[in-house]
């Protein structure tokens, strides 16, 4: 059963890099952003495995669907703008409810991806922490360090080891 509970989890992080991997320089930037398209798709799937259709989720997802597939059409500024939304989004949702499911590590990673290379391809960065892939890695190191300990704190952990929710 554990295993049922983390294939959609498992199918967007290898999803995300095989496209981030057979993407060419050029296109790396749109692979990033189908990647967070798969990761949207993968975790509608994996909240239907823990609770059912998600029926209240359908506005949501039908929202970030639109919005990420604006955002290719914008090319690195879209890319820029989606990745900083992403990650802002799930350090707010990871936060305030805690993280039990696998897609709740793995998008952030996708989003911080898609940010760096935007940023890379815009020239927005600085020197120091403000490098690209600097900012973004400890972003994410942060926020898991604080995800960790609030899923603990809230003691969500039993979907992901098996146990009930």
């Amino acid at each position: 059963m554990i295993w049922i509970r983390s294939l959609p989890g498992l199918v967007a992080a290898a999803g995300a890099a095989i496209l981030l991997l057979s993407s060419r320089r050029k296109h790396e930037i749109r692979y990033a952003g189908l990647s967070t398209l798969l990761g949207l798709i993968c975790m509608e799937a994996e909240y239907w495995i823990a609770h059912g259709f998600p029926w209240s989720e359908i506005s949501f997802f039908t929202s970030a669907v639109l919005l990420t597939v604006v955002a290719l059409a914008l090319g690195e500024i879209g890319g820029a703008a989606l990745g900083l939304l992403g990650l802002v989004f799930f350090a707010y949702v990871n936060l305030r409810y805690g993280a039990p499911y696998l897609l709740d590590y793995v998008q952030p990673v996708a989003y911080a991806f898609l940010l760096a290379r935007s940023r890379e391809r815009l020239q927005w960065q600085g020197s120091g922490v403000l490098r690209v892939g600097v900012t973004e890695g400890v972003w994410i190191i942060a926020t898991y360090a604080l995800t960790f300990w609030r899923t603990s704190e809230l003691g969500k952990w039993g979907w992901m080891t098996g146990g009930p929710w």
